[in-house]
């Protein structure tokens, strides 16, 4: 395993994905790179004033989650690359692990009722069915 790519967005689940994420790094020598994705009903929905607050909200947020997440890595000797982008989750999370020669993608697993998964399915779900390597969900 040469390259890991850890899915982050703040949440409780995302920060469980990263501990593991960081622990295979550490035991493999592994690249570790941590990406967050800019998106949302909110966002999509909302008219261009607005979207764009959204989104600079969204920005600020998602920047400090990869800083923590940086600084952490830090403190095991581990350098982390980040990358926020803008887009769809699934989408964007599979072209960077795709160009970024990934071995590795690890997420977190989010709790959602039957109705909202039915709607939306699941980053988790989706990014395991097209992923070109392995993918560790972690509860």
């Amino acid at each position: 395993m040469k390259k890991i790519l850890v899915g982050v967005d703040g949440s409780a689940q995302a920060e469980k994905a990263f501990e593991h994420a960081l622990t295979l790094a550490r035991w493999s020598g592994a690249q570790l790179a941590a990406v967050a994705v800019i998106h949302g009903p909110d966002i999509e929905m909302s008219e261009p004033p607005e979207r764009e607050r959204l989104v600079a909200a969204a920005h600020e947020k998602l920047s400090q989650v990869l800083d923590r997440f940086k600084q952490r890595a830090a403190e095991d000797d581990v350098a982390l690359d980040t990358h926020l982008l803008n887009g769809h989750p699934v989408e964007q999370i599979l072209e960077l692990a795709w160009q970024g020669n990934v071995d590795h993608l690890v997420l977190g697993h989010r709790s959602k009722g039957l109705f909202e998964r039915l709607l939306m399915g699941s980053v988790a779900k989706r990014v395991v069915d097209f992923a070109r390597c392995t993918v560790t969900v972690v509860r």
